[in-house]
């Protein structure tokens, strides 16, 4: 039976023989000297200083190893703070890499703030207090409800008066360094979306913001971290008493990180070379400054205030955007899930005149079936809109564009590409990148972010990226006469099936 792999604590060391039993020193060329010299981030990316306080510099991500690269290079070069904000943290190789550098920042003076959701964390509470443990990292949940009563019934008793409260995630994602430049979009911390998983990886996309919108998300992750939903977990109130009980776990996870199996010589020269790339993307024009850069998020607590509970500060910026458009919108959502008043808010926009173009994953390439079902349903009634639909081919060409060749190189035979951006572009001048898929749950459940940005010049350089994906060698075209889950495997279709039981408004 595999081992699991388990963050920094003492098992993730010892249970598995596969991983070297390493000593407590961590090696020389390990260790980065850092500059007595203090640098701003903005200082050694090149970044104009009076740009960084009027306007907001914004580039995507579009592959996942350079989307990897540049969290890493931030953590290296933060001066002061990392505010991070994820929906979850996964126990396998980019997790791990991922809290090394998290810790080296620490031990370099910088303050991190970590607020993972309690249910999607896949962080055990070890592994939580090893890191909150730190004198420079703290750690809080999201909303873990009823989970970790001692009491059995009390559980019990919670979780039936509590449900809808429960099913409430946070599923925005935020990495923002020194309150002036933030990453956020649709990833959050796992090998697949960052092109490290042999079997399954994610095509995303993140959105990079420089300067005055980064201001907006720092308030946002206060409004979260101080609210009452965000708490720390029960037995972390003795944090910070017995650090050096925790440094030998740390020097192991530095050694773990340190072996080239893990983080090859190749990544840690694409780190190093990130200003590089940066300093490049601003002298094409490719890292656009703007005026008009919007960061939306919705409330903590979503809509408790409302009497039916239903949309949230995201939904309804989203619905008057696109009440507005005119003439096209390309769309890429995740998950495509539908009732009555979505497919009548399409039909509408169809009948006005506009050319709505949505993809979305094929059964193919999903990877939950859950949501697959909900949207299996209504397929057919959402064609009939006059929406053009396409979904994602497992096997997209575009992935061998946006991963680097030491990737390509990983995958295993079957290996499948998902589809996991979240992007609007609305009559070719305003673009909408976040972690909102369209879907009830986004709407009505789960705390999502969006970016609004309204400028032509961005939309054109987002829109080569988007319009490749609905390319033949990367999606099939749905129609009424035609779909294709015919190409997925018996056990998909079983799954998808039988899902039908799930209310769509929960998927």
């Amino acid at each position: 039976m595999r081992c699991k792999l388990l963050i920094i604590i003492p098992t993730f060391f010892f249970s598995c023989s596969k991983y070297i039993l390493y000593s407590p020193r961590v090696p020389e060329k390990c260790v980065k000297h850092e500059s007595s010299k203090r640098v701003s981030v903005s200082e050694k990316l090149g970044l104009n200083e009076e740009h960084m306080m009027s306007k907001t510099g914004v580039y995507t991500l579009e592959g996942g190893s350079e989307s990897f690269v540049a969290r890493l290079w931030f953590c290296e070069n933060a001066q002061q703070t990392l505010d991070i904000q994820y929906y979850s943290v996964a126990k396998d190789n980019c997790g791990f890499i991922f809290c090394d550098y998290l810790l080296k920042a620490a031990d370099r003076g910088v303050k991190v703030r970590l607020l993972l959701d309690a249910l999607a964390k896949q962080m055990s509470m070890k592994d939580i207090q090893t890191l909150d443990s730190h004198e420079n990292i703290e750690v809080r949940i999201y909303n873990p409800g009823v989970k970790h009563h001692r009491n059995a019934w009390l559980r019990v008793r919670k979780t039936l008066h509590g449900i809808r409260r429960i099913d409430q995630r946070m599923h925005i994602k935020t990495f923002t360094v020194d309150g002036t430049i933030t990453i956020t979009g649709g990833r959050n911390i796992a090998d697949r979306y960052f092109d490290y998983d042999p079997k399954y990886n994610f095509r995303d996309r993140d959105i990079v913001l420089f300067g005055k919108a980064a201001s907006t998300v720092k308030s946002s992750f206060e409004d979260y971290w101080n609210d009452t939903l965000s708490i720390h977990y029960e037995g972390l109130r003795i944090r910070k008493q017995h650090r050096k009980d925790y440094q030998k776990r740390y020097n192991r996870l530095h050694h773990y990180v340190c072996d080239p199996k893990n983080l090859s010589d190749q990544m840690i020269e694409r780190i190093l070379n990130y200003p590089l790339r940066v300093k490049d993307l601003n002298k094409s024009e490719q890292l656009l400054w703007l005026d008009n850069v919007s960061y939306v998020s919705d409330k903590p607590a979503k809509n408790n205030d409302r009497n039916e509970r239903k949309g949230g500060v995201c939904h309804d910026s989203l619905i008057e955007i696109l009440k507005q458009t005119k003439t096209s919108l390309d769309l890429q959502s995740p998950y495509l899930i539908t009732l009555d008043d979505g497919k009548k808010f399409f039909k509408e926009m169809v009948d006005r005149g506009v050319k709505l173009r949505v993809i979305t994953n094929s059964l193919c390439s999903t990877d939950n079936e859950n949501a697959f079902s909900g949207y299996q349903r209504d397929r057919k009634e959402n064609l009939e809109t006059g929406m053009q639909i396409y979904e994602f081919k497992p096997n997209a060409a575009v992935r061998n564009k946006l991963m680097t060749a030491e990737s390509i190189a990983s995958l295993k035979r079957k290996s499948v590409y998902g589809f996991h951006p979240k992007t609007m572009i609305i009559d070719d001048e305003v673009s909408v990148i976040g972690s909102y898929n369209f879907d009830p749950r986004s709407a009505d459940l789960n705390t999502e972010s969006v970016v609004i940005i309204r400028s032509k010049e961005f939309s054109k350089l987002l829109f080569k990226h988007v319009n490749e994906e609905f390319l033949p060698e990367n999606a099939w075209h749905t129609t009424l006469d035609y779909n294709p889950d015919s190409e997925a495997g018996l056990r998909k279709k079983w799954k998808a099936a039988s899902r039908i039981i799930f209310p769509k408004k929960v998927l």
